[in-house]
């Protein structure tokens, strides 16, 4: 076998374990998950699972930084790249609740990663804040601009916005996504109207099309 073959093997080896367990762990939650329940889900023996992931807090780091990767930062890079904050605001604002809606094990990854405290999940938290700063940035260039209320904290403002649009995950059936759109514009409006903050249709209409990449997160 050669090695390009061999490393393309032990991709699809992991790719396929991390599936399994990913389903797992959204049955039956991370802490009520055996490493036993995990081999017999993946089809695999414990040797293996080990030479592959170490272990089972590895696993979880490794399907959240995947997610992190896949979904979480070509969603911020675009916004980094939209130059008007209103636009980048009603981006942040409409794309991240979409991204939310669309993939229901975010809602596992990132409030069971919560309470760790190690290395590892310390490098996916900074992924995640890097999304509250440019929020936070944002509603503080709009606040200096004059186009939003300057009766809030910007740290406070972005902390809430995130908050709410993460909570959808609580309430929203998954299985009509066909609602995603709709939702994601209530949350814009319900945004907006909080800030003061008055759509420009031109701008508006600039926002939509700067996220047209944004269908990728579906």
């Amino acid at each position: 076998m050669t090695k390009k073959r061999a490393r393309r093997d032990s991709a699809k080896k992991k790719e396929d374990i991390l599936k399994a367990v990913l389903q797992l762990f959204l049955k039956k939650g991370y802490n009520a998950t055996s490493t036993n329940d995990i081999c017999t889900a993946a089809k695999l023996a414990k040797p293996t699972l080990y030479y592959y992931f170490g272990s089972k807090r590895n696993l979880l780091f490794t399907l959240h930084y995947e997610h992190v990767t896949k979904y979480l930062r070509p969603y911020l890079e675009e916004a980094a790249n939209i130059q008007d904050p209103e636009q980048r605001l009603l981006f942040m604002i409409r794309n991240y609740t979409k991204m939310i809606c669309a993939h229901p094990e975010l809602r596992f990854l990132i409030h069971e990663t919560l309470g760790f405290k190690d290395k590892y999940f310390a490098q996916v938290k900074k992924e995640w804040k890097s999304h509250y700063l440019l929020l936070r940035n944002t509603i503080a260039d709009l606040q200096k601009a004059g186009r939003i209320t300057t009766d809030v904290k910007p740290s406070w403002t972005a902390l809430s916005l995130i908050g709410m649009i993460t909570w959808t995950t609580f309430w929203f059936d998954f299985s009509r996504k066909e609602k995603i759109n709709e939702i994601a514009e209530s949350a814009v409006t319900l945004a907006s109207h909080a800030l003061n903050l008055q759509i420009d249709s031109g701008r508006g209409h600039l926002a939509e099309r700067a996220s047209a990449t944004s269908e990728k997160l579906g």
